[in-house]
């Protein structure tokens, strides 16, 4: 009786100690780190992002939480060779400004009237090529912080359910065939017309964070253009071409303005001594 119930307890043991050796390593595998997302606002005022999508890019797309779904504009599938089944295409990856990096993304494939309506009368500012959904947004915790103009997105170890169609939505889709055409008409005898081609900025390749009230630098990427200008990690930035700056918010504001081959210059206290460590902007993103 005794081996019995032995052998019945070493069966009970082992499947519980793989289950633990499991969770164990999924634990491991799973990546919380938080992520900064470096955002701007249009001159509408909608929070926007730059990606790549399967490595071509950057892309303008709306931070929209009331977007059910990621969702490309019909010519920027075309124009990276997206494969749709029924208007939905697998991307490989998407990129994100900053760093973070999703995979097998599923994606919507069509141009919503809103985009269409701001590309085609140029509000935004810049031209927009789809919507960060609920379905890319719900896998984080987001905070936004319009001072700094940065989000901080953390992993969250839950799924979002997939979007489901609603009935009658099929049928309900005439009037926005309708809102489409008036927002042409109106384009058309308003004289508006698209933004210039963007200038996109230039990549620096370095992090900031604020501590006791002074801009610091958090991280410089290996490689880029701040680590070859000699910017190391713990150096206070405390001017940007002569002008004192008091904010991470003020640093990025100048540095926006720079794009690809254009310098950006820094003044730096590293130790008691101060120096000026001039970057070369890339057009990295």
């Amino acid at each position: 009786m005794r081996l019995r119930w032995l052998g019945i307890g070493l069966v009970l043991l082992v499947p519980s100690l793989a289950f633990a050796g499991d969770t164990k390593k999924s634990a491991k595998t799973f990546d919380a780190k938080p992520r900064l997302v470096p955002f701007r606002l249009t001159d509408t005022h909608h929070t926007l992002v730059r990606v790549k999508i399967n490595g071509k890019g950057p892309f303008n797309f709306i931070v929209d939480t009331g977007c059910p779904v990621f969702l490309i504009a019909e010519p920027v599938g075309k124009k990276i060779g997206l494969k749709t089944e029924k208007g939905w295409a697998i991307l490989d990856s998407l990129h994100m400004e900053g760093g973070l990096e999703l995979k097998k993304v599923k994606a919507r494939v069509e141009t919503p009237f809103q985009i269409e309506g701001m590309n085609g009368m140029g509000l935004a500012g810049v031209e927009l090529h789809g919507l960060m959904g609920y379905t890319v947004l719900a896998k984080y915790k987001m905070h936004f912080d319009y001072t700094e103009k940065q989000m901080l997105w953390t992993p969250l170890r839950t799924e979002p359910l997939p979007p489901v169609r609603l009935k009658g939505a099929k049928a309900a889709t005439g009037g926005m065939d309708m809102m489409v055409s008036l927002v042409r008409i109106l384009t058309f005898f308003a004289g508006l017309g698209p933004p210039p081609p963007p200038q996109p900025r230039g990549f620096f390749g370095f992090e900031m964070e604020m501590r006791n009230k002074q801009v610091i630098v958090a991280r410089v990427l290996a490689d880029s253009p701040a680590a070859k200008a000699g910017l190391k990690k713990g150096d206070r930035i405390t001017n940007t071409a002569d002008n004192e700056v008091g904010s991470i918010a003020q640093v990025l504001e100048r540095a926006s303005k720079i794009t690809a081959g254009k310098t950006l210059t820094l003044t730096i206290e590293r130790g008691k001594k101060s120096q000026d460590i001039t970057i070369t902007a890339d057009d990295g993103f």
